[in-house]
């Protein structure tokens, strides 16, 4: 008899398992994967995943692979900003959300995931996890009253638990086969498609915007770095008629001095995709059972925040288990993860990321806000901080925020230079430049 099964052992169920058993609770994790295994993921993790990973005792160890940074440059139609996120918002949202801020760093990298889920999952056999690889979940076993005791594979090995935990990922087992519907869907979203190069020197993140299409480009693991794309849904299926020749061609359209770096590295592995980005929500526990991380809530890879929250949502879930366990009613134990998890600023956050996920081109206002940040440090690192859910998106897009920004602005002498590059650039409408008649125009 476990305390606790979690299914999936990847980046949320490897850190709910170790933060369980760290608090004395035998834990069984069971992945139909084995490790190390890559899956599907553009694998950036923010200032806070880092944190988290420091309070999980890996950081070191990610890091003596993995090149990190502590600015990132974000250019959205030719205005270029760079920044970072600010300690002390880190450690404000910590104490918020934990109580201590134990762990804080402000380094961010992007690690490849056969490496990050296994220091992972071997940290969670380190704290006493049993860990069971290759082992797929063929349904879940309930009493008489519906409540979740346990799991049996499909070798038809049954094990029982006080708990099960879902960390299963968007088409969770666990979640289906409960019957816990998604809600608040937000169809609207991006395709992505990236691939890794050599001879990329190592270097700050770079994250582009221009009209509908994105770009990202950060160091990884094996010296190599990590070019990424994204654009509306409604353009993926053009975008897919030739993915190599479109990929180039959507770095030369957001960045002609990007395009060109990469035109000039070597490409070292195929091209990956993903279509389905839309968001979604589903209840986080019920009688038996608790959902954490993808299984219980999804949101667009344009903000490149799912490992991290993944992390957060661990350990917030961990909390709330780890009570309920020892004897607080599962409503109350549970009240305090909803409402992290389900409150004003997550839910404010979410409503962010599907809007940014339309891809829709910036309006003349949005650039204009972007320009005025330029030469106001402390902005642009807040601005950063409420890209990447650190602040909370209510205090920066505030109207008497926004009201002050302008104001101090006034004395700014290049902005209208801006909306001249804005105002030309080819992308500053909705015309899809992946269609047949376009693409052959801009060969």
């Amino acid at each position: 008899m476990y305390d606790a099964i979690v299914v999936g052992g990847r980046c949320a169920g490897a850190a709910v398992g170790t933060h369980l058993a760290r608090r004395g609770l035998r834990v069984l994790v069971v992945d139909r994967a084995r490790f190390p295994s890559d899956v599907l993921s553009t694998h950036f993790v923010w200032p806070h995943g880092a944190s988290y990973l420091s309070r999980l005792g890996v950081l070191d160890e990610v890091l003596a692979v993995t090149p990190s940074h502590e600015q990132v440059h974000i250019v959205n139609e030719g205005v270029a900003l760079r920044g970072g996120v600010p300690e002390e918002l880190l450690r404000k949202q910590f104490r918020a959300l934990h109580g201590d801020d134990d762990g804080v760093t402000t380094q961010y990298f992007s690690v490849r995931r056969h490496i990050l889920d296994k220091i992972l999952v071997d940290n969670a056999v380190r704290a006493g996890v049993e860990f069971r690889e290759g082992c797929t979940v063929k349904e879940l076993v309930t009493d008489p009253d519906g409540t979740v005791v346990g799991i049996t594979d499909r070798d038809g090995n049954t094990e029982r638990a006080r708990v099960v935990v879902g960390a299963d990922g968007r088409n969770s087992f666990v979640a289906r086969a409960l019957g816990v519907a998604k809600f608040d869907e937000r169809p609207r979203c991006t395709f992505a498609y990236w691939s890794y190069f050599d001879g990329i020197p190592v270097g700050e993140a770079r994250i582009h915007r221009r009209g509908r299409l994105g770009m990202a480009v950060a160091s990884t693991n094996h010296d190599q770095t990590m070019v990424l794309t994204w654009g509306p849904s409604e353009w993926a299926a053009d975008f897919r008629a030739d993915v190599a020749g479109n990929f180039h061609r959507a770095l030369r359209l957001i960045s002609g001095e990007v395009a060109d770096t990469v035109a000039a590295a070597t490409g070292r592995e195929r091209f990956y995709g993903t279509l389905d980005q839309a968001a979604y929500l589903r209840e986080l526990h019920g009688p038996g059972w608790v959902l954490v991380g993808d299984a219980e809530s999804f949101k667009d890879q344009c903000t490149a925040l799912g490992i991290t929250h993944a992390f957060r949502d661990a350990e917030l879930a961990a909390e709330a288990v780890a009570a309920w366990l020892g004897g607080v009613d599962r409503e109350t134990a549970m009240a305090g993860y909803a409402a992290k998890r389900r409150g004003q600023n997550a839910a404010a956050y979410y409503d962010y990321v599907c809007t940014l996920a339309e891809m829709k081109p910036l309006r003349h206002d949005e650039v204009q806000l972007f320009s005025i940040l330029r030469g106001n440090q402390g902005e642009i690192d807040r601005f950063i901080a409420t890209h990447v859910d650190v602040a909370p998106v209510s205090e920066f897009f505030d109207p008497s925020n926004v009201f002050l920004l302008n104001d101090t602005a006034r004395e700014t002498s290049d902005r209208h230079a801006v909306f001249e590059d804005f105002e030309a650039t080819y992308l500053a409408g909705h015309t899809n430049p992946f269609a047949r008649a376009e693409a052959e125009a801009t060969r």
